[in-house]
């Protein structure tokens, strides 16, 4: 075996040229299956660090009456009550919502601590327990009494110095004093494999607002249960189903349609990435399949030309299983270097992806080279020096010791056998590139048609920062509200003094684009309260001077304006969407609706916007004044001149002057940022498959290329002899890129029927593009077959370039 290791590795030397271009090949090849592969492995393949978490399930509601649903995963406060006291199919659930405090630091601005509000359920749920003091109790989740909360590892060790007696100590989280009773062990995260965890678990405590049942509903609580022993997901989902029925029944204004499912939470955590991480692992198989059958043929041309040898080798007494394993090995250890090197390009490869990964995607900060991965990398490499090398080793197998030793060194011709192989490898290639090139082109035309939906506002040059004075235990929504209110003007105020601002506005419901909404039903006069399907409407409580910030059109009547203010008629602006919608055919203007149990005035229409994103059709919004309806908190919306975030120190200055507790990291973002998250998975997405596509298109063209250059050199001589008989260099030229073109053509109709048939499994993915769009697959046809062209140009010009004296002295 040693021997056959030594007499490989000097054959390889000895090839130089081969063995350049095989190692090119497979390191593209191998290096971006290794790097793709390192990102599913960590993101969707790999199970959660909880005690039978396949028992874990996440209980989440559907509207039934809707094709689509916003929310999926949470569900109201009043709901996950009822479930609580209701629900069977489970031990326990537990309801989890995530929350930011403001952090005193010694010297500095206020900074952030993201927390995670929790039921006591949440520990035996999960069956995790602190390393230090205490679990949560169902006493710490009633208001008026003294707070606590449990840190997490690491920013006990960040904040406290990994101090062992910080149980028992005091911490100010937003103007409130908590005390510490537990530290969790460092093996604890949540969110499970978020790249910003949360620093402190609190207790969830639920006001008087959460637990009546109004025209409002607030989708932020995500449950998560345990399931009892010898249930199914099945079986659970059918009886939170009939639950939620009973539910509906007992209060039919309340979610009317909504019905309760469960899954896992392994498939809750990776169920919405899943689909395209797993696409994208299939297309990188493509590239090494592509690669594989490069290499293959290029291995098959070099045993071609190496027949003489392998007669020699039969003539001296070598086995035929004697020169299969010594060619399998070269194959192995061909592979091996190829391996080795694309590791190599993976590993840096993986630091580009993390840098292009779409924002909030789970487990990131686990992506890596780790010991699954390299496994992996080296049972694929083992596989394909198998596979492209036992082609050749059969081919080599019995030599023609006649044929092979005669006429000296001549080189001998592969038989028809080695050449249809070699011409099926050849097709192959092509139609898997074909693949490839289409699903670039499809992901790329999604994409752009998805950047050139106009939003229906102008997002650019806008800063967004939320304020708001902390809510004191056992303060009531309305007195919040009123506490707040000359907060949020005097910050306004403060902030549009600022130079460089243009425009301050303000809004409470949802920023756009920024994926929270507050959505509720209204009452038409003659109508009723409307809760059909889709009837409720998305409110935002703004300031005056807020739909001028986003520059949103208006269509009819007027803005709102400083004189809408508390103690004057309610007034209230719609968009085109609700005009359409609750008075069709009608002038919206003057119209009226109850609403919080106000009556509301239309006094303008703007135009539609899409609120959470360029492929969300818009939905009907209506813009309240601040000064005539109660918010909670507020979020800047800043105009600036020119790059917004110049202007942010000044701006925060500015609020700190107005509240100088004001924490204001984290939290601050461009509305850019935001539309720059909402694309990310789909311009990754575009990304990775156009560079595969190229990738495929080269490593094809390199295999056409050597084919057609090994076809002159096998017919050196048949050429130089046409030439003599006449052969013009355009006839030569024209007999290659014939040969060359019959395969492109094999190539280009089997990759384009598997495109187009294949076409139906990525549809989901698109936005506004058909999988079988006629000028995608077109182009990818034209590009192909002109990287073919061009890869056979040159061997055609070398044809045409041979000596007839030459050639025929050699015959």
């Amino acid at each position: 075996m040693r021997d056959d290791l030594k007499s490989a590795a000097r054959s390889l030397l000895a090839s130089r040229g081969f063995t350049l271009v095989a190692l090119f090949v497979l390191a593209l090849g191998i290096g971006a299956g290794t790097a793709i592969f390192s990102v599913v492995d960590a993101v969707v393949l790999r199970g959660l660090p909880f005690d039978e978490h396949d028992r874990l399930g996440v209980i989440y509601e559907n509207d039934t009456r809707r094709a689509v649903t916003f929310g999926l995963g949470n569900v109201t406060p009043q709901t996950y009550l009822d479930w609580r006291e209701l629900q069977q199919p489970f031990q326990q659930i537990t309801a989890v919502a995530g929350t930011q405090f403001r952090l005193k630091t010694e010297g500095g601005e206020p900074a952030d601590a993201r927390a995670q509000r929790i039921t006591a359920e949440f520990f035996p749920v999960l069956r995790v327990a602190p390393l230090l003091g205490r679990a949560f109790n169902a006493s710490d989740e009633v208001e008026g009494r003294h707070r606590v909360a449990i840190l997490t590892y690491g920013f006990w060790q960040r904040r406290f110095g990994g101090a062992a007696d910080v149980v028992g100590r005091t911490i100010e989280l937003s103007d409130s004093a908590y005390e510490i009773v537990g530290v969790m062990p460092a093996t604890f995260s949540y969110p499970v494999g978020s790249d910003r965890p949360a620093d402190l678990l609190v207790p969830m405590m639920f006001s008087k607002e959460d637990r009546t049942k109004g025209d409002s509903h607030n989708y932020n609580h995500t449950v998560i249960g345990r399931l009892k022993d010898g249930l199914s997901l099945q079986q659970a989902t059918g009886q939170m189903w009939r639950l939620s029925e009973q539910l509906d029944q007992k209060d039919p204004k309340w979610t009317p349609g909504r019905r309760a499912y469960v899954l896992t939470l392994h498939d809750h955590l990776v169920g919405k990435v899943r689909g395209w991480m797993l696409m994208l692992l299939g297309a990188v198989v493509l590239v090494l399949l592509i690669a594989c059958a490069n290499v293959a043929n290029l291995m098959l041309v070099r045993a071609t030309g190496r027949t003489r040898e392998m007669g020699i080798r039969a003539a001296l007494g070598a086995s035929p299983f004697r020169i299969v394993r010594g060619l399998v090995i070269e194959g192995l250890l061909l592979s091996s270097a190829g391996a080795l090197l694309g590791v190599l390009l993976a590993w840096g490869g993986v630091t580009v992806l993390r840098a292009w990964l779409p924002a909030g995607l789970p487990r990131v900060a686990s992506i890596g080279i780790d010991y699954r991965v390299l496994a992996a990398t080296i049972l694929a490499s083992g596989v394909t020096g198998v596979l492209f090398g036992v082609a050749p080793a059969l081919q080599s197998a019995r030599p023609d010791l006649a044929g092979s030793l005669k006429d000296g060194g001549r080189s001998a011709t592969a038989g028809g056998a080695a050449q249809r192989l070699r011409s099926i490898l050849v097709v192959a290639e092509v139609a898997l590139a074909v693949i490839l090139l289409v699903g670039a082109g499809l992901f790329t035309g999604s994409f752009v048609r998805l950047i050139r939906v106009d939003p229906g506002f102008d997002y650019r040059n806008v800063l967004a920062l939320n304020i708001g004075l902390s809510r004191r235990p056992g303060e009531t929504f309305a007195d919040y509200a009123v506490r707040s209110a000359p907060y949020v003007r005097q910050a306004v105020e403060a902030v549009g003094r600022v130079p460089g601002v243009e425009m301050v506005g303000t809004v409470s419901g949802g920023l756009p684009l920024s994926g929270s909404w507050s959505r509720t039903r209204i009452t038409l006069p003659g109508r009723g309260q409307l809760s059909g399907e889709g009837d409720d409407i998305d409110r935002r409580t703004v300031s005056a001077n807020y739909l001028r910030v986003l520059r949103i059109p208006l269509l009819k009547g007027r803005y709102l304006s400083d004189d809408d203010r508390a103690g004057s008629s309610p007034v209230v602006v719609i968009n085109q969407a609700a005009a359409q919608r609750y008075w069709p055919g009608q002038d919206a203007l003057g119209q009226r609706f109850t609403m919080n149990k106000k009556e509301w005035t239309v006094v303008g229409v703007v135009g539609n916007i899409h609120h959470l994103g360029p492929e969300i059709a818009p939905r009907q919004e209506c813009y309240l004044p601040a000064a005539q309806e109660e918010s909670y908190g507020a979020t800047l919306a800043i105009r600036s001149a020119g790059d917004p975030l110049a202007v942010l120190p000044a701006v925060k200055a500015a609020i700190w002057s107005v509240n100088p507790e004001q924490r204001l990291t984290g939290d601050t973002v461009t509305l850019e940022r935001y539309m720059d998250r909402l694309i990310a998975q789909r311009r990754f997405n575009m990304a990775v498959l156009a560079l595969f596509g190229v990738l495929g298109l080269v490593i094809a063209a390199v295999g056409i290329y050597g084919v057609m250059a090994y076809v002159v050199a096998q017919r050196t001589n048949e050429i130089g002899v046409r030439m003599a008989l006449g052969a013009t260099r355009a006839n030569v030229v024209s007999m290659v890129l014939r040969r060359a073109g019959v395969l492109m053509l094999a190539g280009l109709a089997i990759g384009g029927i598997g495109a187009w048939y294949l076409g139906s499994g990525v549809k989901s993915f698109l936005f506004e593009v058909q999988p079988n769009d006629a000028g995608i697959f077109a182009g990818a046809l034209a590009v192909l077959a002109c990287a073919g062209l061009l890869a056979s140009a040159l061997p055609a010009r070398r044809a045409a370039a041979v000596d007839p004296l030459v050639a025929l002295r050699r015959e």
